[in-house]
């Protein structure tokens, strides 16, 4: 007696029945008006369940490529024709989600949807993402949660992005900057916090315990300098100035920025918890960073992977770029001033509401939302998908990880946005440019009248 086929390779003779169907149809093996074998058949010869069987075909019903006649079979229709979407997204997610990867096996399983990836601004200046998809009929779109700004402001539903349908089993918590009026407009699919990344042989040498929860500023300080091994190497570093780093001394020391009403464009805050923030801020810069003039956020990844810096503060995208270093690492929750807070980065996928591929966009979608595709970016990349089940899945995939990867469900409770301080995004560029003033010496706590 032989074993019957593994449940292991069931994906794999599941998708082998769609692109076989799909290609004898597109080839006319299969000819227009005749009728597919019955369920039983493909059955048999994909080694697959009848109900397995019946879920294809209904896909196969979805995309035009048969029409089911009841009590008679599956009739095949003329081959339908293909359409292209354009995908505007983020060019790091070709590194940090395997982008291409996914858009080819995307190709495989829907040979009539092809998507065309267009690289989108990550800033806010001028063009905007939303002026690339007002402008150049962008069909799908990648939007972190910073972006979203660019099309809802306050609670206002935005103008060009279709509703969703929220996705079983994403993380409750990544949904939240994307709805406006009860609706999902973008759908997350990677996340990160912001975490503390740190070189272990650096610390072994010292003979330094390693970071955890119970590390405070104070104590990155004193690590940090203990570390420092004059010119060599450095304690800490990190960019300083990048909107995904200083406002975290703000929302662990509880700042909330503050109007007299809604029209109001003046913001009030508790100045002594504001000073004593950036106290902080300027202490870490005058006695623990490198005199190294940093002027993007992966300069830190650059540093730690040459080891001048022991530790950085990084996320788990940019872990992607040290996941080949040569030394032994690993990461921890960030140490805390007040409150264990961290930033937290959502990517999600965004339709165009005018465009007219809506459902090869939702495909798209779905395919990416997919337990598998989920899968695929947890084992062949350092980032966090979005669902949950796939991103907990805790065998080894083709990347080495971190021995501490999963600590990111250890600090769900300290999660924020930069809505937290009530000011939009680019509320929080302005006063950025206020920060960079005080913490050169050249203007007071005024500044942030």
């Amino acid at each position: 007696m032989t074993d019957g086929p593994k449940r292991s390779t069931f994906r794999r003779r599941y998708e082998e029945m769609l692109v076989t169907l799909r290609n004898e149809i597109i080839t006319g093996i299969s000819a227009e008006g005749s009728f597919l074998p019955s369920e039983n058949d493909i059955a048999e010869r994909f080694q697959l369940s009848k109900n397995s069987v019946r879920k294809g075909l209904e896909l196969l019903v979805d995309e035009g490529f048969i029409e089911k006649i009841p009590r008679v079979g599956n009739r095949i229709q003329k081959s339908p024709m293909g359409v292209t979407i354009k995908f505007g997204y983020y060019p790091s997610l070709i590194e940090e989600a395997d982008l291409k990867a996914l858009v080819g096996e995307f190709h495989k399983q829907h040979p009539l949807i092809r998507v065309n990836i267009i690289p989108m601004p990550s800033s806010h200046l001028k063009p905007t993402m939303k002026d690339f998809m007002e402008s150049d009929d962008i069909d799908v779109m990648a939007i972190n949660n910073q972006n979203f700004e660019l099309f809802a402001e306050s609670d206002e539903a935005p103008d060009l992005l279709e509703p969703l349908q929220p996705v079983e089993g994403v993380y409750p918590v990544l949904t939240e900057p994307f709805m406006r009026d009860g609706s999902l407009y973008v759908q997350p699919f990677l996340f990160s916090p912001i975490i503390l990344c740190y070189n272990k042989q650096h610390f072994s040498e010292k003979s330094i315990p390693e970071p955890d929860s119970s590390w405070t500023w104070d104590t990155v300080k004193k690590v940090a300098n203990q570390l420092s091994d004059g010119t060599k190497h450095h304690g800490l570093f990190f960019h300083f100035l990048s909107d995904n780093r200083w406002p975290i001394f703000l929302l662990q020391n509880n700042i909330r920025f503050n109007r007299h009403n809604d029209c109001d464009k003046k913001l009030e805050l508790d100045e002594t918890a504001l000073q004593e923030s950036l106290q902080v801020s300027m202490e870490l810069l005058d006695e623990v960073f490198p005199p190294f003039r940093s002027e993007k956020d992966d300069d830190a990844e650059m540093l730690f992977c040459g080891q001048k810096v022991s530790m950085i503060l990084t996320s788990y995208f940019c872990l992607n770029k040290i996941k080949d270093v040569d030394f032994a690492y690993d990461i921890s929750p960030l140490p805390y001033l007040g409150t264990p807070k961290t930033l937290v980065i959502a990517i999600g996928l965004a339709i165009h509401r005018n465009s007219k591929n809506k459902q090869a966009a939702q495909t798209f979608i779905n395919f990416i939302m997919s337990y598998e595709t989920q899968l695929k970016i947890r084992q062949n990349t350092l980032s966090i998908p979005s669902l949950k089940s796939a991103a907990e899945w805790d065998e080894q995939g083709n990347v080495k990880l971190p021995s501490r990867y999963f600590v990111y469900r250890e600090i769900f409770p300290s999660f924020s946005y930069h809505t937290a301080l009530n000011v939009t995004y680019s509320e929080l560029g302005d006063i950025r440019q206020r920060v960079k003033l005080y913490l050169s010496r050249m203007e007071g706590l005024d500044v942030f009248s």
